[in-house]
């Protein structure tokens, strides 16, 4: 028995015994694939610049909107009479957190708002018949103040709501007006500065580049490097209409993106601006579009009074996404290493190949009735070659005799584990040994009765 483990086992080399086959359709299958995974590998490395390190870019974000409008409002319902305003940028523009603007398309007012006490704006929630539908210090989210108990009636109808300690007059729940008051505002025009930086290539730029006109305006085809963008023709981008966004209010996405390769010997880094609907624009929509309220205080003979003023108008958040690349030998000796791998695709193909069509259950057949599968039919000689089938070992028997029997027992190997004596076999009829003395022993005998030193 050899040993386990020797000097000599460290010093050595094993390596895998190939057969090489002569064959021109192998041979063909071969080269076909092996260029097939290297058109694929060569092409996914230069379009996709697996050879280089990327990192994702870290961005800034400014914007100035301009533009002047003229809004019609009238003083009172039912009314004709009407008071013309004019909106810079300090009215129609709000303060956003984050990488976004707000600009208003449309509001609506409630003046002369002071505290007391007043009726409720008629709902299912509000509306009473009695005090007793009326709990005092009731609050709901829904409502606007706290319930005094009272169930009084609604100005000039002939409806009743509960009594509120709030605002008053309470802010009456109506309808965006139509068209918007601000639908001039698609023709305002909005700036983005986007500064961005890659640390890890030291390598910092701005979407504003020298020899820049700034009387321009961005146009996907004309001038696709603007920064400054006409709001009716980033709704024009989006396939929607900004006049019907105006009315309520929506969210719009400014996408910009940077796809920058910084090698030396092809450095290019520019923005490229795409446009997102991001608000639910279905009619079905729960609250569609997007508002919200602020108010303006002062003072009217010494009483605190106020203008709430709720807000209809369109959220541009700035998204900017990119990665900067740079060559890196680690990268593309990682790169190859994963591919070299698809090479062996053709080896287990050929394989397949000739293990299927030299097995009697699929080659046999398919060549008797596919005459077409002739230059398979060598196959069978392939498979003889580079496989060997082997038998598994099966167990022997043992014939052990003792002196003091005329017989031979017949034992399985398993069971040699045991004392010898404590073994039962079958019985099989052979010639006597001779003795070398009258003591017990043990001789093996072959099945033709030839006698063997004993274990």
């Amino acid at each position: 028995m050899p040993d386990c483990c020797s000097c000599g086992d460290v010093f050595q080399y094993e390596t895998v015994k190939v057969i090489r086959i002569q064959s021109a359709n192998y041979g063909t299958i071969k080269w076909f694939l092996h260029m097939l995974v290297f058109s694929y590998v060569s092409f996914a490395l230069v379009k996709d610049k697996l050879y280089q390190q990327k990192e994702p870019v870290i961005s800034s974000v400014h914007t100035k909107v301009k533009g002047i409008a003229e809004v019609k409002e009238t003083l009172e319902k039912g009314m004709k009479e009407t008071v013309r305003s004019i909106f810079d940028t300090a009215d129609y523009t709000f303060p956003v957190q984050g990488n976004s603007f707000f600009v208003m398309t449309n509001f609506r007012k409630t003046e002369g708002q002071e505290q007391g006490l007043c009726p409720e704006y008629p709902t299912r929630r509000t509306i009473c018949s009695s005090d007793s539908n009326c709990k005092k210090g009731r609050m709901n989210p829904q409502s606007n103040g706290i319930q005094t108990g009272k169930c009084v009636k609604y100005y000039n109808t002939t409806k009743k709501t509960c009594e509120v300690t709030a605002w008053c007059p309470i802010e009456t729940a109506e309808e965006a007006p139509k068209p918007a008051l601000l639908n001039s505002a698609e023709n305002f025009t909005v700036f983005i500065k986007n500064n961005i930086d890659f640390p890890g290539h030291n390598y910092t730029t701005r979407n504003i580049f020298p020899g820049l006109n700034t009387t321009c305006t961005f146009h996907k085809t004309r001038d696709p490097l603007c920064p400054i963008f006409r709001l009716g023709d980033i709704f024009q981008e989006t396939g929607d209409n900004f006049s019907d966004v105006a009315i309520k209010g929506g969210i719009m996405g400014i996408e910009i993106y940077w796809d920058c390769n910084l090698d030396r010997w092809f450095q290019h880094c520019r923005p490229k601006y795409s446009f997102r609907r991001l608000d639910d624009k279905s009619s079905e929509s729960l609250y569609p579009g997007y508002n919200f309220r602020y108010a303006k205080y002062y003072k009217e003979n010494n009483v605190e009074k106020r203008t709430l003023i709720k807000v209809f108008g369109i959220r541009f958040d700035i998204l900017v996404f990119g990665t900067g690349g740079k060559f890196d030998i680690i990268q593309l000796v990682v790169y190859i290493g994963s591919t070299l791998s698809y090479f062996g695709l053709a080896t287990l193909f050929i394989d397949f190949l000739i293990s299927t069509y030299s097995s009697k259950c699929c080659g046999s057949q398919v060549y008797r009735f596919c005459k077409c599968c002739e230059p398979f039919a060598v196959n069978e000689y392939y498979h003889k070659k580079k496989f060997e089938n082997i038998v598994a070992p099966k167990s022997t028997l043992k014939y052990v005799s003792f002196v003091d029997e005329s017989n031979i027992r017949m034992v399985d190997q398993q069971l040699l584990g045991r004392r010898l004596q404590d073994v039962k076999g079958e019985e099989v009829p052979g010639r006597k040994a001779d003795f070398v003395d009258h003591h017990q022993e043990r001789s093996v005998y072959t099945p033709t009765g030839m006698n063997l030193p004993s274990a």
